[in-house]
C-alpha cells in the first residue's frame, strides 16, 4: 500500500513524465526525416544522386538511435549498452591511393551496417516512435489535465456556468469538494499508468536498440 502512495514522492515519476512528453515532438522528427530522406533518395536513385543520400539517411538513423539509447539510458535507467556500427578501420594494400582506401572502407563499412540486425530494428524503432510519441503525449495531457481540473475544482468551480467534467454540471462548494475527492486517487493512478507506460517503452527500446542476449 505504500508503494501506491510513495510514487508522488518519487522523482522517477517525473522524470517518466518527461521522457514520456519528449518522445512527441522526437518521434514526428524521425518520421519527417526518414520519410523525406527515403523518398528523395530512392526517387534519385536513377540518376546515382541517391546513393550518398540513402547512406547519410542510414547514417542519421544509426545517430537517432544512439540518441534514444542515451536517453533511456540516463532517463529511464534501461541498461542498453552501446553497440558499435561496424568496422571503423579497413585495411588494404600498400600500392592502393588514399582515395582508393577510402572508398573500400567505406563500401566494407556499408556492408557491415546493413548486414547489422540493429540497422533494420533501429529504423524500425525510429518509425515506431511516431504513433508511441503521439499516444505517449495523448495519454500525458489527459490524465494530468483531467486530474488537475478534478483536484482544482473547487478553485474555479464558481465561475462562468461552474465546473463541468461531462457527466456533472458543479456549480456548488461541495460538489466540487467531492469531484476533488475523485481526483486525488485518480492523481496516483494516473502517476502508476504513466510509470508503466514508460516502464514498456523503455524495455521496448532495449529489444530493438539492444543486442540479442
Amino acid at each position: 500500500m505504500n508503494e501506491f502512495f510513495n510514487v508522488i514522492t518519487k522523482p522517477q515519476s517525473y522524470v517518466n513524465i518527461l521522457f514520456l512528453l519528449l518522445a512527441f515532438p522526437l518521434g514526428i522528427g524521425y518520421f519527417v526525416f526518414l520519410v523525406t530522406g527515403i523518398s528523395v533518395g530512392a526517387g534519385l536513385l536513377v540518376i546515382w544522386v541517391g546513393i550518398p543520400i540513402l547512406a547519410l539517411v542510414l547514417a542519421g538513423s544509426w545517430a537517432c538511435c544512439e540518441f534514444e539509447r542515451v536517453l533511456t539510458v540516463k532517463l529511464l535507467n534501461e541498461d542498453i549498452p552501446q553497440v558499435t556500427r561496424g568496422e571503423s578501420a579497413v585495411s588494404a594494400g600498400q600500392d592502393l591511393g588514399a582515395g582508393e582506401r577510402l572508398l573500400i572502407g567505406a563500401w566494407r563499412r556499408l556492408k557491415s551496417n546493413l548486414a547489422n540486425r540493429l540497422t533494420w530494428t533501429g529504423m524500425l524503432y525510429l518509425f515506431a516512435k511516431f504513433p508511441l510519441g503521439i499516444g505517449s503525449f495523448v495519454m500525458v495531457v489527459v490524465l494530468v489535465s483531467v486530474t488537475g481540473a478534478y483536484i482544482g475544482a473547487p478553485f474555479y468551480y464558481w465561475v462562468g456556468d461552474g465546473a463541468d467534467p461531462g457527466f456533472w454540471r458543479i456549480d456548488e462548494l461541495w460538489e466540487a469538494l467531492v469531484l476533488t475527492s475523485v481526483g486525488i486517487p485518480l492523481m496516483f493512478i494516473s502517476l502508476h499508468v504513466m510509470n508503466a507506460l514508460a516502464f514498456l517503452q523503455g524495455r521496448f527500446t532495449k529489444v530493438m536498440l539492444g543486442r540479442l542476449s
